[in-house]
């Protein structure tokens, strides 16, 4: 029997790998890897001089950590938020260890929601990395998408967790998954009632699309989503 590619979880901007944890949960049947990044969760922070890194440098030391682990083959990827940005440049950088995608409301490169009001430190503790925003802009708007089994999963549009945005912000976040899910070829699937948070927010939702993902993967299929299934899962094909 094949074995089955494992599912590599990357958190999002300075969250640990223990916030997967409601997904995880309910996929006890399949393998699964998360990780801290230094300075986020257990893991002790880079050694000084410490400066602003791009994202390549983070998808490397993924790369570095699987590869201590005995991790060497194709893997599926669930990256949230700051995470998704982070799995495209590592997709980009190691095409032949990524199986399949799945985006979980992933960031879009260049947005700043509020001047000056967002710290692009990767954790909350002193010697936390600072992060270089321009060159790893660069190196998402020029990845080349990886042409693997992919789930693009987004936000409920105008959820109360997002009341708060500027004006044109939701427009503009949904315009960012309806391109990263055409650029992918994947489908866009949007949660019925969740936030930003939809690890935490809509754990089943989550799981199904790794899970549909994961199939797809290990069976060398395209993805299929079942309208009844997603339904139960609590979300829906986007119309858009």
């Amino acid at each position: 029997m094949t074995a089955q590619p494992p599912i590599v979880f990357i958190a999002a901007l300075g969250e640990p790998g223990r916030n997967w944890q409601p997904v995880l949960d309910r996929l006890g049947d399949l393998p699964t890897v998360t990780y801290d990044r230094p300075g986020t969760g257990d893991a002790p922070p880079r050694p000084a001089p410490n400066p602003p890194l791009p994202y390549s440098a983070l998808a490397d030391e993924l790369a570095a950590l699987l590869d201590e682990r005995g991790i060497t083959g194709p893997a599926v990827l669930a990256a949230h938020s700051l995470g998704s940005l982070i799995a495209r440049v590592y997709a980009d950088r190691h095409p032949h260890r990524v199986a399949g995608l799945v985006h979980v409301d992933g960031s879009l490169p260049q947005l700043r929601l509020f001047d000056g009001a967002e710290d692009p430190v990767d954790g909350d503790e002193p010697g936390a990395t600072e992060l270089d925003l321009i060159r790893g802009q660069v190196e998402v708007i020029t990845a080349t998408p990886a042409p693997v089994p992919t789930v693009v999963l987004t936000r409920t549009p105008h959820h109360a967790s997002t009341a708060r945005l500027p004006g044109g912000v939701e427009e503009l976040w949904l315009a960012g998954q309806r391109i990263l899910a055409r650029d992918a070829g994947a489908p866009l699937i949007v949660a019925d009632d969740a936030g930003h948070r939809i690890p935490q927010e809509a754990p089943d939702l989550v799981a199904y699309a790794i899970r549909l993902t994961h199939a797809a993967a290990a069976g060398g299929a395209g993805i299929t989503v079942d309208a009844e299934a997603l339904s139960k899962a609590g979300g829906h094909l986007d119309q858009g």
